[in-house]
């Protein structure tokens, strides 16, 4: 009976011990700031939902801390949102080991993310209070005499010791020295900052096509932006001022912007790539420097040009079937008056199409062709169309939806649609270099994709490989499209900085740098 009660006894104070010690040692966290996608007011909720989620962690068992190589554990937030429904997602991770651990909630409107992140922190608290329990029995062990039943053969109780203080670790012990490393790497290329010369104003709305027009001899330049239905004319001098506004019909959507001079008689011409219910309804305006003039409708093909000055640039085109899926061969567009026809067809491989191509030039002047694929990969052609060389990495990055076939593919087959993207515009200079942008983000999910910062890229082809020369620093935002004037060594780039959402409309900023 006494021997019962002093295990009783024993196993209290044990509890009692390691509570006090949880209590003594807390867990050192960092709280690292969200990444929000598909959200408005993407950068304020950053902060926002950082702030609500320290709040409602158990301060009892865990210290905040600054900076992550601080923190025994680093709790690493994202937060998506997907029309009315969003997942709330966190990685625990070990700053000693790097051991990662996953936990989530989701919900419904913006009157339960709260609820949520209440409901995330007690999980949070959990997979915390784990290490706790794990820590606790081996730091108690050395210090607590407990009486516990062996079995046989019977060992000796021990007396209760005083542990020894330990001795202090030798000099040596306290300041080890590093080895120096096997050997060094240098990056090459490295990455560098495109010379920033101007930006505007942020512009109401989401942008997501560009295109220049005339350089006036005061210096002023025209450029053309256009969302789902609008397309805007703007002159560019110290400051951005519109010029003139046309809107398409409903139900139609805009794809792409793309200006020439096809006809030589000064006046730029917009080539709109419109879609309406699968079909292809695209148009061509002119611009006189204050107002547009349609001078076609209805047009059978998208429009993509190639070339870095609008007089000289060339427009190619294509078809699409019903379905939205592109159908022939990219030909040349030749403008007679009003009227417009095609000649010269492009012998490209099987996987392009009007928006995922463009030439290439090796040293023996044979013409190759790269292509962005659907998973985002380069791949350089030859015109025999055999696959010479594909990047291990992926590039472009679209939210631009060119098609779904959800209604007729959907009928015809009984299978889901396959989502078709508009691939990022890749532009070749005069000097080999090709430019290519690569959009990164946090989700891709269907026909839902969400981007926030981006790199531009500068290839060369050597007739083997196609060779990074350059790359920009990676800036937030998402790369809608960029447009190139080669004569004045500029990028034009626009940049989506803000989503649009149930409260806001989003923002678009222009920015002007030039390559050197």
């Amino acid at each position: 009976m006494n021997r019962l009660i002093s295990v009783f006894a024993s196993l209290i104070l044990l509890l009692m011990t390691s509570a006090a010690i949880a209590q003594e040692n807390p867990i050192k966290v960092h709280v690292s700031l969200f990444n929000v996608t598909g959200a408005a007011n993407s950068q304020e909720l950053k902060q926002t939902l950082q702030e609500i989620l320290t709040s409602r962690l158990d301060s009892a068992q865990i210290m905040l801390v600054e900076k992550p190589e601080q923190a025994e554990r680093i709790v690493i937030g994202s937060y998506a949102q997907f029309g009315k429904m969003f997942s709330l997602d966190i990685l625990i991770k070990n700053g000693t080991n790097g051991n990662l651990v996953k936990v989530f909630e989701q919900g419904e409107g913006q009157e339960d993310v709260i609820p949520a992140l209440g409901r995330l922190a007690r999980k949070i608290d959990a997979e915390l209070a784990k290490r706790t329990a794990k820590a606790v029995p081996a730091a108690t062990a050395s210090t607590v005499p407990v009486a516990v039943p062996v079995p046989a053969p019977p060992t000796p109780v021990l007396s209760p010791v005083a542990a020894a203080p330990s001795a202090p670790p030798p000099a040596a012990a306290q300041t080890p020295v590093k080895a120096p490393p096997a050997y060094v790497i240098t990056p090459e290329p490295s990455a560098k900052e495109l010379p920033g010369s101007w930006s505007s104003a942020p512009l109401d709305g989401v942008f997501t096509s560009i295109a220049t027009g005339r350089t006036l001899p005061s210096g002023e330049r025209e450029l053309f932006v256009a969302n789902d239905r609008t397309i805007r004319a703007y002159l560019k001098g110290r400051e951005l001022i519109q010029l003139a506004e046309v809107t398409i019909p409903h139900p139609g959507k805009i794809l792409a912007i793309d200006t020439a001079d096809l006809d030589s008689d000064g006046t730029p011409e917009l080539y709109v790539s419109i879609i309406d219910r699968e079909a292809s309804s695209s148009r061509v305006y002119s611009f006189n420097g204050t107002a547009f003039s349609l001078l076609a409708e209805n047009q059978m093909w998208f429009f993509r040009g190639l070339g870095s000055d609008f007089s000289t640039r060339t427009i190619f085109a294509q078809e699409i079937e019903a379905g939205g899926k592109y159908y022939g061969a990219v030909k040349e567009l030749v403008k007679s008056g009003t009227r417009f026809t095609t000649k010269n067809s492009l012998r490209l491989p099987r996987t392009g199409n009007i928006f995922n191509v463009a030439k290439l030039s090796g040293a023996s002047g044979t013409e190759y062709y790269v292509v962005l694929d659907e998973d985002g990969y380069l791949v350089v052609y030859p015109p025999d169309g055999a696959e010479v060389w594909k990047s291990s990495e992926k590039f472009g990055g679209s939210e631009g939806i060119v098609s779904t076939g959800a209604q007729s593919y959907s009928r015809a087959t009984g299978d889901l649609p396959r989502w078709t993207f508009l691939e990022q515009r890749m532009t070749l200079l005069k000097d080999g270099t090709l430019l290519v942008p690569h959009n990164e983000g946090s989700f891709s999910f269907g026909k839902n994709r969400s981007f926030d910062r981006y790199s531009l890229f500068g290839f060369t082809w050597t007739g083997a490989v196609l060779k990074e020369k350059w790359h920009t620093r990676q800036s937030p935002g998402y790369l809608a499209d960029y447009a190139c004037n080669e004569a004045s060594g500029e990028v034009v780039l626009l940049e989506v900085v803000q989503k649009s959402g149930m409260f806001t409309k989003g923002k678009t900023v222009i920015s002007i740098n030039r390559i050197e």
